[in-house]
C-alpha cells in the first residue's frame, strides 16, 4: 500500500521530528509521502491535484472514527478493492472545505478531540506505522 499525506502547512520542531521518525518507520513496511501545501486560498487545490489517481481520506470531526483493528480491517478491504494508493487528507486551522469533503472517497476522524493541526499529524503518522507495522506482522501494536 502507498500512502500520501497532504496537508496544509508545515510542522515544525517537535512536530516535524516525530514526522520525520514515523516516516522513516513506515517506509520499512510500505512507500509513504507527504505533501506540504502553503496556507492559503489554493491549499486544497493543491493537495486535491497532488492526489489524483489516490483513495482520498478526508481527516475531519465529521468523519467517522475507527479503532486501530477496525482500521486495519478496512485498509484489507481498500487493498482487495485495488485502492493501495491512499491520500490522507489534513486541513489546516479552518478545517476542510465542504467542496473537498465532498471529492473525498471517506471521511474519517482521528476521535472525538478537537486536535492541533501538527498533532494530527504526528498522530495519524502514528497510526499509519501501527497498522502497517501490524499487517507486516510486526509486533509494534500489541492487543
Amino acid at each position: 500500500m502507498k500512502h500520501l499525506i497532504c496537508t496544509v502547512g508545515r510542522p515544525g520542531g517537535w512536530a516535524q521530528d516525530a514526522l520525520t521518525e514515523y516516516v522513516k518507520r513506515i517506509r520499512g513496511f510500505q512507500e509513504m509521502e507527504v505533501f506540504h501545501s502553503k496556507q492559503g486560498p489554493r491549499a486544497e487545490k493543491e493537495m486535491e491535484d497532488r492526489a489524483k489517481g489516490f483513495w482520498k481520506v478526508c481527516l475531519d470531526p465529521l468523519g467517522d472514527s475507527r479503532s486501530t483493528a477496525e482500521w486495519r480491517n478496512e485498509w484489507n478491504q481498500w487493498e482487495r478493492s485495488n485502492r493501495s494508493k491512499i491520500c490522507w487528507m489534513i486541513g489546516g486551522a479552518d478545517g476542510h472545505s465542504e467542496e473537498l469533503r465532498k471529492s473525498c472517497d471517506v471521511i474519517r476522524s482521528l476521535g472525538p478531540q478537537t486536535l492541533s493541526h501538527e498533532l494530527a499529524l504526528v498522530v495519524l503518522a502514528e497510526q499509519i506505522y501501527r497498522v502497517e507495522s501490524w499487517r507486516a506482522g510486526h509486533p509494534y501494536h500489541r492487543e
